[in-house]
């Protein structure tokens, strides 16, 4: 499994990888106009989360979407990003992003999160995960 760093500080944030496609990066660059300043919004948020770590900002920018696989989402509006607390260095692994249109969390999202997880532990088991920058690609 591959990693894309989205945001390296103190702590890094990075993102799964499917094949070449960064999952996360696509949906923070690309989407409708009318989310671009809370896009931006959870880019900023990831930046602050690699300089202080999850433990150090505001509870109310993420919270626990599936307690049973350890899925976690940041909130930014209407927005969510998936992601799990990595191992070695990775802070958070996001996996995709999602415009939440009802009260129920997007189970479809939540499954893929789980998935992606369920690789990136077979991968640092396995010693075949890799971490790349944009200059490694």
């Amino acid at each position: 499994m591959r990693c894309k760093v989205l945001a390296e500080d103190a702590f890094r944030v990075v993102a799964a990888l499917d094949g070449a496609v960064c999952p996360t990066e696509a949906f923070l660059l690309h989407g409708e106009s009318t989310t671009a300043a809370q896009r931006l919004g959870l880019y900023s948020m990831l930046e602050r989360v690699a300089e202080l770590g999850l433990s150090e900002v505001p509870s109310s920018w993420f919270h626990e979407a599936n307690k049973e696989h350890g899925i976690y989402e940041f909130i930014k509006g209407p927005l969510r990003l998936f992601f799990f607390k990595g191992r070695n260095g990775d802070i958070a692994v996001c996996t995709t992003g999602v415009l939440k249109k009802g009260q129920k969390v997007d189970k479809s999202a939540v499954q893929r999160a789980v998935g992606y997880k369920k690789a990136y532990e077979a991968a640092l088991t396995n010693k075949t995960y890799q971490v790349i920058n944009d200059e490694d690609q």
